[in-house]
């Protein structure tokens, strides 16, 4: 018998802080759209397993790996064959941890080394929870002093993660099977040189990949296909330069490597649902 799909999401916009505060069993859920945000992202994975993409490389997640997701990191989980999964998800700012915001910045911690999978030991897989179901609580009582535990509970697991990351960070990257290898180097290899023209065809001959399999691997690895997440790069530099510059909107759609205005402008609405120009007032105010 399949589980159920529950779905609860709660945000907690006056602390900058929101949950997925329960481990969700879900059965076939996927993220159906590009997926990055301004939170940062701690992602524990209870039970069943995923494959995700984190930023430059693709992981295969099993129960009891701590990932760390940074903000504005393109990221996606996607099903494997294993039918359902539990998980706890945390989106955090750093104003929420006020003093103790520099546990993020550590130079030990996952968000700043780009390690992002941590498979943790048993011991500390119970600690983990522990911390977890104790945020879960404290917010669904939210009784006098709950942001204060809340916020003491998530620098513990910060905490944990430099630990732990300080302790394997000289071993050698292992990848799940050979695919997500492959499928690493070339959205590294995306990331790189999304400003260039990147057509299927010359990314499957710079890999010695035939372009259908590539297109096949990439889809599955990911969750992404190759134009869908090629493009999704391209509209968060642009975001960025229009964050952070004066420059024409013309200007930036070249810079980023669309050709043309109109396509970028119908792409960036689709992923931003805004326009450029409603995009870059919105951040000015």
């Amino acid at each position: 018998m399949e589980a159920s799909v529950v779905s609860r999401y709660h945000t907690f916009p006056l602390r900058d802080i929101d949950f997925y505060p329960d481990p969700n069993v879900r059965t076939n859920v996927e993220m159906t759209e590009p997926h990055y945000h301004e939170m940062y992202e701690i992602y524990y994975l209870m039970s069943g397993e995923r494959n995700y993409l984190i930023g430059n490389r693709t992981h295969r997640i099993s129960p009891g790996d701590l990932v760390f997701i940074r903000p504005n990191e393109i990221h996606r989980a996607t099903n494997t064959s294993v039918p359902y999964y539990e998980r706890i998800v945390v989106h955090f700012g750093k104003t929420f941890l006020a003093q103790d915001s520099g546990w993020v910045e550590d130079q030990h911690s996952p968000f700043i080394t780009h390690s992002s999978v941590l498979s943790l030991p048993v011991n500390v897989q119970k600690r983990v929870e522990e911390l977890l179901h104790h945020i879960v609580k404290e917010y669904d009582e939210r009784d006098i002093g709950f942001d204060t535990t809340i916020r003491s509970a998530l620098v513990e697991l910060l905490i944990i993660g430099i630990r732990q990351n300080r302790d394997t960070m000289d071993k050698p990257v292992e990848y799940a099977t050979a695919a997500h290898r492959k499928i690493s180097g070339i959205v590294r290899y995306i990331n790189d040189n999304y400003e260039s023209p990147l057509s299927l065809e010359s990314l499957a001959g710079q890999f010695d990949i035939s372009p259908y399999y590539l297109s096949r691997l990439f889809r599955k690895t990911t969750g992404f296909t190759y134009v869908e997440y090629l493009t999704t790069v391209r509209i968060k530099h642009a975001q960025r330069l229009l964050r952070e510059t004066r420059w024409k909107v013309g200007n930036i759609l070249e810079k980023v490597g669309f050709q043309d205005q109109r396509h970028f402008g119908k792409i960036f609405k689709k992923i931003s649902n805004c326009t450029p120009l409603q995009y870059r007032k919105m951040y000015r105010k």
